[in-house]
């Protein structure tokens, strides 16, 4: 079997120190060596979340393990929660959230558009919402929410700002604070270059201290069970459950190697790869789902030239050059092509690839310029070179 580029969105390949600690031997999830790593990675994860008096869980899960920690220990049965959905992981926020018996109010709008700030002001200051949710980088539509507006119309009406940062942290600019973000999860895999297993959850510590105890239904998906296992254990077992030590050793190796790089110097390699990718296919008849200065820079989702077949364009590139591209799903389904260039696949190689290939196959039946493409690839490229 040929090895294939992993240009999903998410996962994303597990490479070098990474991939090392998912091969050594496993260790106990307990003692001395364990605790430092524990306390270690707390350490990093404030710093990537950008939240100084943050309350930081490696819960073992996928993304929504963090979503349903959040929503099980902050908000209450009769609690109301107000959801943007302009995506598909805008509308699973909601599915989730009336999973647990919230009354939820959704702002709608077309996938790839931003909210309607105005109606998200009228329905928060019309009733009490205890939380507003949303998708930071939407991957079903590769376009970001507007995080800043909507963490401070939250903030003035009373409200808990919680974000899915599934797709965006390590890989976007992620300012919990200066956002006003309470309440934030993530994923191992995507970005962070790790493996599946850890959904990190960033939560403001003084939110946490005015939970009643007594309101949260849960044990391991309450987050205040993972702080009396912390404050009691702490010497030794700082988490409520076992780890998968590799899982969690290797993701403690991404973390370091976010900081090894540089996390400015990280959102800026995302930032000029995303671009890139925006305006080559562009220059060959493709189109965004959404206006450029909405696009996420670690996902980009586009419509093929008119007469092009989205999924045979998927099929070829998996089939004839290798290369793994996701296609549309939900409202997009059979609509678009989803290129992931998150963690180490955002990068300058691949982006080549993926031009000149999808390039390539549409020369059979177009005059696309594949040459004129790559170089717009590269030149807006250069600071990757």
């Amino acid at each position: 079997m040929r090895t294939k580029r992993l240009l999903i969105p998410g996962p994303s390949p597990v490479e070098g120190k990474i991939a090392e600690e998912m091969a050594m031997p496993a260790v106990p999830h307990y003692g001395k060596e364990w605790l430092e790593a524990y306390r270690k990675t707390e350490e990093l994860l404030q710093r990537l979340f950008q939240m100084r008096k943050a309350k930081v869980y490696p819960l073992v899960g996928p993304g929504h393990a963090g979503l349903e920690a959040i929503v099980i220990t902050l908000l209450k049965q009769d609690d109301k929660a107000l959801v943007i959905d302009n995506g598909f992981f805008g509308r699973r926020l909601r599915e989730v959230l009336d999973a647990h018996g919230i009354e939820t109010f959704s702002i709608h709008s077309r996938w790839g558009s931003p909210p309607d700030m105005r109606r998200v002001e009228e329905v928060l200051s019309s009733r009490y919402v205890r939380a507003l949710f949303a998708v930071h980088s939407e991957t079903s539509t590769g376009m970001v929410n507007p995080m800043r507006e909507l963490g401070s119309l939250a903030h003035e009406y009373g409200s808990l700002f919680a974000v899915d940062a599934v797709s965006s942290i390590g890989g976007l600019d992620l300012p919990c604070d200066e956002w006003k973000i309470d309440a934030c999860f993530g994923a191992s895999q995507k970005c962070l270059g790790s493996p599946p297993g850890i959904a990190p959850v960033a939560v403001r510590g003084s939110i946490l201290e005015s939970v009643d105890p007594d309101d949260v239904k849960a044990w391991y998906f309450n987050l205040l069970i993972w702080d009396k296992y912390r404050e009691d254990w702490g010497s030794w077992h700082p988490q409520p459950t076992t780890i998968s030590t590799n899982v969690f050793f290797a993701f403690k190796a991404a973390l370091e190697g976010v900081f090894e790089e540089g996390l400015e110097k990280r959102v800026e390699r995302h930032r000029t790869v995303g671009r890139a990718y925006r305006e080559s296919l562009r220059s060959m008849g493709f189109e965004t789902v959404a206006q450029e200065e909405d696009c996420s820079d670690t996902v980009t989702c586009v419509r093929p030239p008119p007469g092009v077949d989205a999924t045979e364009l998927q099929k070829r590139l998996g089939e004839d050059f290798d290369i793994l591209v996701a296609g549309g799903i939900g409202e997009l389904k059979g609509e678009v092509l989803r290129i992931g260039h998150m963690g180490p696949t955002a990068n300058l190689q691949d982006l080549l690839a993926v031009v000149g290939s999808l390039g390539s196959i549409l020369k059979e039946s177009t005059e696309v310029d594949v040459n004129s493409a790559l170089e717009v690839a590269t030149s807006m490229s250069k600071g990757l070179l």
